[in-house]
């Protein structure tokens, strides 16, 4: 099966926050793989990116590992990098994945 890969729109703030929850969860829902593939996200478009983007891959990560699922970082824009490593949670993308 191939990984799902997800691609946000260049926001995510708290002004999107209810959106990318909503349509990640019918994602999630829709490709729950008992075989433990790996979503991928790409945040590499991303310009804008607050706390509420960060809670989000938190809960989105928590919720794959709920499935056996991994989150895999195909890159991350300036905007995340710096605002994953402000909450100490740089580890969540890799340096390949950096912008």
């Amino acid at each position: 099966m191939a990984a799902d890969i997800l691609t946000p729109d260049p926001e995510m703030t708290i002004v999107q926050a209810a959106g990318y929850r909503m349509s990640w969860l019918e994602t999630l829902a829709a490709s729950a793989a008992a075989d433990g593939t790996a979503l991928r996200l790409d945040l590499g478009g991303v310009t804008d990116f607050d706390s509420s983007g960060v809670q989000l891959l938190v809960a989105l990560r928590r919720s794959l590992a709920d499935q056996g699922r991994g989150l895999v970082v195909t890159r991350a824009s300036a905007a995340v990098s710096d605002a994953l490593a402000t909450f100490g949670l740089g580890g969540l993308i890799s340096a390949a994945a950096a912008a």
